[in-house]
């Protein structure tokens, strides 16, 4: 019993520190043009927001709105990875 209770604290203790992360994590930002399979490094941020306000930022310069199909992807970086956790 006690060690259930210790996994369950443990489980829970990860999935806080992981969602806190996201504001504060580094981030591989990555663009994808419309109708384009190659994607573009736009650069490295802290932060989940900075992540999607350098990608729209991005596609404002190039005149491109949200509705001709641009996408982006922010890779969080850590130690073992550039892109442990993919996010958006």
């Amino acid at each position: 019993m006690l060690k259930h209770l210790f996994l369950a604290f443990l489980t829970v203790v990860v999935l806080t520190s992981c969602e806190n992360n996201v504001d504060t994590a580094t981030y591989n930002v990555y663009f994808w043009f419309p109708n384009s399979s190659e994607d573009k490094h736009l650069g490295v941020v802290n932060g989940l927001a900075a992540c999607g306000s350098l990608a729209h930022g991005f596609a404002i310069s190039k005149n491109l709105s949200r509705d001709d199909g641009w996408a982006y992807v922010c890779c969080m970086k850590t130690s073992s990875s550039e892109c442990a956790e993919k996010h958006r």
